[in-house]
């Protein structure tokens, strides 16, 4: 990866390491590793990449390209999905809290690995 690219939540969240089990805390509520934040890291790499017109938002194309560039075997399918689960206001761009709720979708998917 050429430059780090920060996980900015549209939710309040609260990130503590600890050393013993090498752990962030979330928010209290999840609890990632840090290899899951390795892995995240690449999804939201793969999105910045992908996102042609800079505008922070995401339309089927540049999911699907992001998904293409991240190894999905089927990227028009795999965006179809994410669309489904992450496009809350079905307005056919993934845009604000709807962001953090695709990098999740993707990485409960083992994209990023």
């Amino acid at each position: 990866m050429s430059q780090p690219y920060v996980y900015e939540s549209r939710r309040p969240v609260r990130i503590i390491p600890t050393l013993p089990g090498k752990t962030i805390v979330v928010s209290g509520i999840q609890t990632k590793t840090i290899a899951d934040s390795f892995t995240m890291q690449k999804i939201m790499e793969a999105l910045h990449n992908a996102d042609r017109d800079k505008n922070g938002s995401y339309n089927k194309d540049e999911l699907k390209q992001a998904l293409r560039d991240l190894g999905a075997y089927f990227p028009g399918w795999r965006a179809f999905r994410a669309f489904g689960k992450a496009d809350a206001n079905n307005d056919g761009q993934i845009s604000g809290e709807e962001i953090d709720t695709l990098i999740e979708y993707l990485h409960s998917c083992g994209f990023g690995k």
